[in-house]
């Protein structure tokens, strides 16, 4: 007999297989977390012009043409991996949608839009420590940001009370997600991660600029 969702406040009966009702299941499986907000475009916009800013402060530097060449790594990868399939070889089907989700994008966006993604999103969480209910949920919400930056994945349909039409998006499988997430993070994770670090920097250096001010001010007699 199944048990009680463990969603925090639901209390309606779990699914046979599984520790959440039928809707948590399915906000767990979108958002990685049933008390995950998603990500939105325009949430993330002033952390990609944040990654923008950083990348003309540096324009020279060969980071971001690295960068762009990791993400066409992970293009090659998962071409090599559906590759393998059309011969025969057998393989792992989560890696396999994972792959075929990656070479769907890849030819639909350049890769420094994916890469102000990655790294915007990682500006985000180090900002926004509270935002992201865990690694897990990150991991989602990563994927999910950088898929919507096609329509590989959107659905749209009429609403029969309006006529207006709607768009939904598809998910991918929690264990294929994870799969496009661990390529990202290894890719570019450790860019990310530096990013961070220089902008709150910047930020502290600034803060410590206006106490240094206010404290002169202070000081005038």
């Amino acid at each position: 007999m199944a048990g009680l969702c463990r969603a925090p406040g639901c209390g309606k009966p779990a699914t046979r297989y599984g520790h959440y009702c039928t809707t948590h299941k399915s906000r767990w499986r979108r958002h990685g977390d049933v008390a995950q907000q998603g990500v939105t475009k325009e949430a993330l916009r002033p952390y990609v012009a944040l990654v923008r800013a950083r990348i003309a402060k540096n324009a020279g530097n060969p980071t971001w043409v690295a960068c762009d060449d990791r993400w066409l790594a992970i293009v090659d990868h998962a071409r090599g991996i559906l590759g393998e399939a059309q011969r025969g070889v057998p393989g792992n089907r989560s890696e396999r949608l994972a792959a075929s989700a990656v070479l769907k994008l890849a030819p639909l966006v350049e890769p420094r839009a994916v890469v102000e993604t990655v790294l915007a999103m990682y500006l985000m969480q180090d900002q926004e420590r509270r935002r992201f209910r865990s690694d897990a949920a990150f991991q989602v919400q990563l994927v999910r940001r950088l898929m919507r930056l096609s329509e590989i994945s959107a659905d749209e349909w009429v609403d029969p009370s309006t006529g207006r039409v709607r768009r939904t998006y598809r998910d991918f499988p929690p264990a294929a997600v994870a799969i496009i997430g661990r390529w990202l993070a290894d890719a570019l994770g450790l860019a990310g991660l530096h990013i961070a670090k220089l902008e709150r920097a910047d930020v502290e250096k600034a803060q410590q600029d206006r106490a240094d001010f206010h404290k002169a001010l202070a000081d005038l007699v």
